[in-house]
């Protein structure tokens, strides 16, 4: 019976850097979970490296979906970052960490995924994610929290 499961992403493996050029919403990873009950959460966390780069007053957003669908119950799970000065002077790669329980999701496979792109009423802009050390994300089933 699985209640946890973490899934790696080595450095290098992400090329988001590159797609930005083209795309604005990208899948940088996904997971596969076995929820064992209907009326448990999941409890998800991210954890490694997101950058934005040489922009000013830019804006970009990671973010968890669940079978396609971000979280309705309680609320979306994400992070931004943003930058007000950077164009030619700011690369600053940081660890960061994204976390969140989603309710109302089905027994059974679940597929869990990890996305980029931009913020609402943002451009699009130089987005990088798990540079130089591996990245992970973690998949908790739990109990609902109380009300």
């Amino acid at each position: 019976m699985e209640i946890f499961k973490e899934c790696y992403v080595s450095p290098w493996s992400f090329i988001d850097h590159f797609y930005f050029l083209i795309f604005f919403f990208h899948l940088l990873k996904d997971c596969v979970f076995t929820k064992n009950f209907s009326d448990t959460s999941l409890h998800v966390y991210w954890t490694g490296s997101l950058r934005i780069y040489n922009c000013d007053s830019c804006c970009k957003r990671w973010y968890f979906t669940f079978n396609g669908a971000e979280c309705s119950g309680p609320l979306p799970i994400d992070g931004i970052v943003y930058m007000w000065k950077g164009s030619g002077r700011k690369d600053l790669h940081r660890v960061r960490h994204i976390e969140g329980h989603c309710n109302n999701i089905h027994r059974g496979k679940v597929r869990v995924g990890f996305w980029v792109g931009n913020c609402a009423g943002y451009g699009n802009a130089d987005a990088h994610t798990g540079w130089k050390s591996v990245s992970r994300i973690f998949i908790e089933e739990v109990p609902k929290a109380q009300a």
